[in-house]
């Protein structure tokens, strides 16, 4: 059984480009749109649906009428799915630094928990990459050219040597991961040397978490980490680079607690009552990155007293936001919910940005150079607090 359906594909889009406006019409969080008159934008972005000749030309048009509302947490995306075939890079989870002296490719660092640490996998820092999957490499090539999922086989064949040469090179094979899963890798990387930098600076006083999303599964690790710091004096809260979520009210209701007694068992230590506050210093850090819940998080932190907050001022993209089907699949963003600070004026927190109680910027040379200003100025703050308690 065959159905034929003919599609008319100006009248399908005209249609979606009507419903995208009514929606943004009657959903917006904000009645008077911005102080934009919503009917007019209508009239001017209208006329060119008509010249439209793909999907993705009529999300830009609706896209550019959105955008005249200056608001976040909006925008018209086409249906879910990549596309069949596609390249995608695949990570052996090695760091490589091009060579001058050799001309090849040097392993630079080896990821904790990534496919090449394994027992069976023989590299180390220092090695020389001699070929992929048969290959030949140089420091001329691009590297990442050999490493995608259009292989045969799934894992990915590594020649290595210790020195630049093909006496006495080996061959490791690797099953190479996503570029999500590449970025956890590098994710972890980055906070364990945060911790150990403030360890390091703070002769292991101070605590070091980091929020990576306002969501359950950074929950869970957020609850597990501040029992594991609970007996330290103070603890650095790290919300950078944090893009949002739901679960800022969840935070605050842990750090808001305030301990009223004490347990003692007889030849252990003592445990403070409730078991899942943290009693210490608290300073969180932000920076223009922080984005959306990231941004309630600190302000809520701020209003309750719960200490100070250090960094940049965050995104200022603040509207709590869902989702409209159009009929060919695509969607419309659509933030129904304002957030406003508890204060007098009822500040709409929507193109605000929280700013810091301490600014401190890390500048593009510290980011070359490894150096977090900010983390640093936050253990000094503590250490600070701590010596006039």
């Amino acid at each position: 059984f065959v159905a034929k359906v003919k599609i008319d594909k100006p009248a399908t889009w005209q249609q979606m480009f009507d419903d995208a406006w009514r929606t943004m019409k009657y959903r917006f969080y904000d009645p008077n749109m911005h102080g934009y008159d919503w009917d007019a934008m209508r009239a001017r972005y209208q006329p060119l649906v008509e010249f439209v000749g793909d999907r993705q030309e009529l999300l830009n048009i609706i896209n550019e009428m959105i955008g005249e509302l200056n608001a976040s947490h909006t925008g018209a995306a086409p249906p879910p799915g990549g596309r069949e075939g596609a390249v995608q890079t695949q990570h052996p989870g090695i760091e490589f630094t091009a060579d001058e002296a050799s001309g090849r490719y040097r392993v630079a660092h080896v990821y904790e928990n990534g496919p090449a640490d394994k027992d069976w996998v023989k590299v180390r820092v220092g090695d020389y990459l001699l070929a992929v999957d048969g290959r030949p490499v140089t420091a001329r090539d691009n590297l990442w050219k050999y490493m995608h999922n259009q292989r045969l086989n799934r894992a990915m064949t590594l020649k290595l040597n210790d020195r630049p040469s093909e006496d006495g090179a080996w061959e490791a094979r690797i099953e190479p991961v996503s570029t999500a899963q590449y970025a956890t890798l590098r994710y972890e990387r980055w906070v364990k040397e945060r911790r150990e930098m403030v360890d390091r600076l703070s002769g292991g006083r101070i605590g070091y978490l980091h929020i990576r999303a306002m969501d359950q599964t950074s929950l869970r690790k957020f609850e597990k980490e501040l029992r594991e710091f609970r007996n330290k004096p103070a603890l650095i809260i790290d919300q950078r680079w944090n893009g949002g979520g739901n679960i800022e009210q969840q935070l605050l209701a842990i750090l808001v607690q305030r301990e009223y007694q004490i347990w003692q068992p007889r030849g252990t230590e003592p445990t403070e009552r409730p078991f899942a506050g943290y009693f210490g210093r608290k300073i969180v850090l932000q920076n223009w990155r922080s984005a959306s819940n990231a941004e309630m998080f600190p302000a809520g932190f701020r209003a309750l007293g719960l200490g100070k907050t250090l960094g940049t001022t965050t995104m200022g993209a603040v509207i709590g936001t869902g989702s409209y089907s159009l009929i060919d699949g695509s969607t419309v963003r659509t933030p129904g919910v304002g957030v406003y600070l508890a204060d007098a004026k009822r500040t709409n927190m929507e193109n605000l940005g929280v700013k810091p109680d301490i600014e401190v910027e890390n500048t593009p040379e510290d980011n070359l150079n490894g150096k977090d200003r900010q983390l640093e100025a936050a253990v000094a703050e503590l250490l600070k607090e701590l010596g006039a308690k």
